[in-house]
This record gives C-alpha cells, sequence and structure tokens, in this order.
C-alpha cells in the first residue's frame, strides 16, 4: 500500500532521481559522434541488443529455476539485468582518453542503444501489471521508438545547426575570467528545456 501511493504522488527524491538519469542520457548523447557511429554503428547495435536480450533471458530463466513465477518475478529480475551504465562506460573511457576511438564509441553507443532499449523494457514490464491492455503494452512502446527516431533525426540534421549557427552566437558574452562560459551556460540551458520538453511529449 506504501509504495503504491508512493507510486501516485512520487516525492522530490524521485523527482531527483529520475531528472539524474534523463541528464546522465543526455550527457552521453553529448560526447556522441555521428561520423563514427556510423562505422561502429551495425556492430555496437548486436552488442547492444545482445546486451540487453542475453541479461533478460538468463536471469529470467534463473529466476524460473528457483521456482519463482515467469510473472512478474522472473521477467522482473531479467528486465532489471539488462540495462548498462552509460555514466559509467562514459567516466572510464573519458579517463583513459579513448572516448574519440573508434572502440570507443562503439562502447558508448552500444550502451546508449541498450539502455534505450531497457527503457522500452522497463515500459512493457510496468504495463503488464494488472490486465492486459493493448495501448499501453503494445502501441505505447511503438510510439515511444517512433518518436525516439525523430528526436535522432532532429538530433542530427537540424539542432546542431540550429545551436551553434543560431542560438549561441546570440548569447552575451562574459569576462575571460570567468570559469564557465556562456557557451557553456547556453548548452545547459538548452539541455534542461530540451528535457523538460521531450519529458512532457511522452508523458502524454
Amino acid at each position: 500500500e506504501v509504495s503504491h501511493e508512493c507510486g501516485l504522488t512520487p516525492d522530490a527524491f524521485t523527482l531527483i532521481g529520475h531528472a539524474g538519469v534523463a541528464l546522465m542520457i543526455f550527457e552521453s548523447g553529448m560526447h556522441f559522434d555521428f561520423e563514427k557511429a556510423q562505422v561502429v554503428g551495425p556492430k555496437a547495435c548486436a552488442v547492444a541488443v545482445l546486451g540487453t536480450i542475453l541479461p533478460l533471458v538468463t536471469g529470467t530463466i534463473l529466476m524460473l529455476i528457483y521456482g519463482y513465477p515467469l510473472l512478474p518475478d522472473a521477467v522482473s529480475v531479467g528486465t532489471a539485468l539488462a540495462p548498462t551504465s552509460v555514466g559509467i562506460a562514459l567516466r572510464l573511457l573519458g579517463e583513459a582518453g579513448v572516448l574519440q576511438q573508434d572502440f570507443g564509441q562503439a562502447i558508448i553507443t552500444a550502451a546508449f542503444i541498450d539502455d534505450i532499449l531497457s527503457l522500452v523494457l522497463f515500459n512493457v514490464l510496468f504495463s503488464l501489471r494488472g490486465d492486459f491492455n493493448v495501448m499501453s503494452t503494445v502501441v505505447s512502446p511503438i510510439i515511444g521508438v517512433i518518436f525516439m527516431g525523430i528526436a535522432m533525426v532532429l538530433a542530427v540534421k537540424f539542432w546542431p545547426k540550429a545551436i551553434n549557427e543560431w542560438i549561441l552566437p546570440r548569447l552575451p558574452k562574459k569576462s575571460g575570467d570567468s570559469k564557465v562560459s556562456a557557451e557553456d551556460e547556453g548548452l545547459f540551458l538548452i539541455m534542461i528545456l530540451m528535457l523538460i520538453a521531450y519529458g512532457t511529449i511522452t508523458h502524454f
């Protein structure tokens, strides 16, 4: 009953946690090299799909061997094992100085795609509670994937030009003694606004 009430009225810590996860994924996207992703993309996608499916299957089978029911226990454990920590991978690759190399971009691309697939899995898992609903279980994840594809196209074709040519040049310049440049502040503000906008769209 307590968990149900907390789910209906999320507290500040839940909001901070959700915002932190979203910002972490945004940060990984900022280090995403689309030119190199075209080279390592197919292999990274294969690794990401395997990295999502294998933990899901093995975790589910292991829980079935221990005598737990398939739904929700076994599938929940398999789904919990599926995500990859983009934040840890990003930090380790950055400290090693190999983030911009081909294998570094392959790892971060695979981790990025794996986390997105895991979010879809979590959405499907949560929608399986109670009676089967085609809209929440099937249609909503498909719409989410389509929206993700549209957002990726905008991230490649529209936003780089809009940010670099239209938004950042119009920001007021700061003094040279400032630790944080106006461009960095502008990028952070854009990231927050995009997070709010995309979060609102996906909510409705």
